[in-house]
């Protein structure tokens, strides 16, 4: 293992005796959008969005996909915004801008307050000093408002002359108060709130993304003689220290000297995910998988993610834009 692969590593560097702290490493992970039709859609137009809240959508929705970027570097050309709101005036809107696909939908915004009782200490008795020595709950009104926002978004791909994409996205918020006190969120705030999280959703239905997942790294060292274990340890204490490289390297070592040890071939396979080679990864997951006694949840949690990267891979590799 070469000493170029270095990760983020978070850790408990100073901590790695103390039981339940774990050490993980931050995997760079590249994924497709999540409705494979929308994949090849660069240049979009934002239609209208009918409903209550509608045109604060639209704008919203317009300034997401404007700052979606992809490998750091912009992923869409927003060449208009205002458009109909229904697919055959999309497609219509889409082709005179010469837009790839058109975006538009229905919103649906619901406002509503409920009253509950709650309760609040007070003092009842004081001593010689002031000070309260006994205290005694007491009901007082109290109030909840809630807002629910429902967005229908829809993509037509103006090449294909249909909809490519549909979904109906729904966020809830609350704000509760009591007497003599303020809400914890105006409704604008909750409404804005409820706003970035379908905002997400949808950016990454339509478009790849960049994120990044952690793997946790095993960090005893079980079964390996003592004198190899040392080495364990201080290889795992430069992958916390950020130094994967070293880590790698002296586990491969490790590796050689005593093999199929279940925490050096589960470390390894970390090695690999974190240098992008998700086969080489899943195939010593799964070698740690068959040496460990028991069913093993880092082990589990690391073969189904590896296997969704080599699968997202697979998949921006049968697209234009996830090419490198």
């Amino acid at each position: 293992m070469t000493k170029k692969i270095f990760a983020s590593v978070l850790g408990c560097a100073a901590l790695l005796l103390i039981a339940g702290c774990a050490t993980t490493v931050a995997i760079s992970a590249r994924f497709p959008p999540r409705y494979a039709e929308t994949a090849d859609i660069r240049r979009i137009a934002v239609g209208g969005f009918n409903g209550y809240g509608g045109a604060e959508f639209q704008a919203a929705l317009q300034a997401e996909l404007f700052a979606a970027t992809f490998d750091g570097r912009p992923y869409f050309t927003i060449v208009a915004t205002g458009g109909p709101p229904d697919t055959a005036g999309a497609s219509a809107y889409g082709r005179e801008m010469g837009a790839q696909g058109v975006i538009f939908g229905t919103v649906s915004t619901d406002f509503n307050t409920s009253s509950y009782q709650g309760s609040e200490d007070r003092c009842v008795e004081w001593n010689e000093k002031k000070n309260c020595k006994k205290y005694r709950s007491f009901p007082i009104p109290c109030w909840r408002r809630n807002v629910d926002l429902v967005v229908t978004p829809s993509l037509a791909n103006i090449a294909a002359g249909r909809v490519v994409y549909s979904s109906q996205k729904r966020a809830s918020r609350s704000a509760s108060w009591c007497a003599n006190q303020s809400p914890s969120g105006s409704d604008l705030e909750l409404v804005t709130s409820a706003q970035r999280e379908i905002l997400g959703e949808i950016r990454r239905d339509i478009a790849p993304y960049n994120t990044t997942l952690d793997a946790t790294l095993k960090t005893r060292g079980d079964g390996l003689p003592t004198e190899i274990k040392a080495q364990f340890t201080a290889a795992v204490k430069a992958a916390s220290s950020g130094d994967m490289g070293q880590a790698c390297d002296a586990w491969t070592a490790i590796n050689k000297a005593s093999p199929r040890n279940v925490d050096t071939v589960y470390d390894l396979g970390v090695c690999a995910e974190s240098a992008g080679d998700y086969t080489g990864a899943l195939t010593l997951y799964r070698q740690a998988q068959g040496l460990a006694t028991a069913p093993d949840k880092d082990i589990a949690a690391s073969i189904a993610r590896a296997s969704d990267l080599a699968a997202a891979r697979a998949a921006l590799a049968r697209t234009k834009t996830g090419k490198r």
